[in-house]
């Protein structure tokens, strides 16, 4: 009798250990599932400020250099939907198109812009290695990058390099996109302004 009572404190426990599973289990299915809602809500925010974009900066996604306005240095930011807006930025060979939010701003999805002009060099422009910058590590020395400002002044970009940076202030690119590898280290993708 002895030998049937620990059976059943092991019958329990594998019981109790397998309702412990599938409940963390469905709890990751839930937090995935959460996750994604997410993101497709980000993608489309994202979608719907540059389509307002498209009408307020008719220069987007056209093949002239500029739109015969100056340029401003620093930034200057336009609000759409909510976010402030200082241009856009697109890569055509990765099929990149994303609005470029100010310095005070991140979102899944868009760009931040976080130093430098496309008008002084050095312009820096952040996004997220999972969303908007998740292949920038596939283009090419020869492609082109383009920031279209809120004026619809367009400064076009050739891509010369990939590396991954620990100080900035080691950085000399006209303009360098990046993303978060770890907390210490940046992919950078340089560009050379196209004169």
């Amino acid at each position: 009798m002895s030998k049937g009572k620990p059976k059943g404190k092991k019958r329990n426990a594998f019981w109790i250990a397998a309702i412990i599973a599938l409940l963390l289990v469905a709890a990751g299915l839930f937090r995935g599932g959460y996750l994604i809602r997410g993101q497709k809500a980000a993608k489309k925010q994202a979608e719907d400020v540059l389509l307002t974009m498209q009408t307020l900066i008719p220069a987007l996604r056209t093949e002239t250099e500029g739109s015969g306005t100056t340029a401003r240095d620093p930034l200057a930011a336009l609000s759409v939907s909510d976010h402030d807006i200082v241009g856009c930025l697109e890569i055509p060979s990765l099929d990149i198109m994303a609005p470029v939010l100010t310095k005070k701003s991140r979102q899944e999805y868009f760009v931040t812009w976080k130093s430098g002009s496309p008008v002084k060099g050095k312009l820096r422009l952040q996004g997220g290695r999972k969303d908007v910058f998740r292949d920038l590590s596939k283009a090419n020395p020869g492609d082109k990058v383009i920031f279209t400002d809120i004026d619809g002044v367009r400064y076009a970009y050739t891509v010369t390099t990939q590396y991954h940076l620990k100080d900035w202030a080691k950085a000399d690119n006209d303009l360098m996109l990046c993303y978060t590898v770890d907390e210490k280290t940046d992919f950078v993708l340089g560009c050379t302004y196209d004169y």
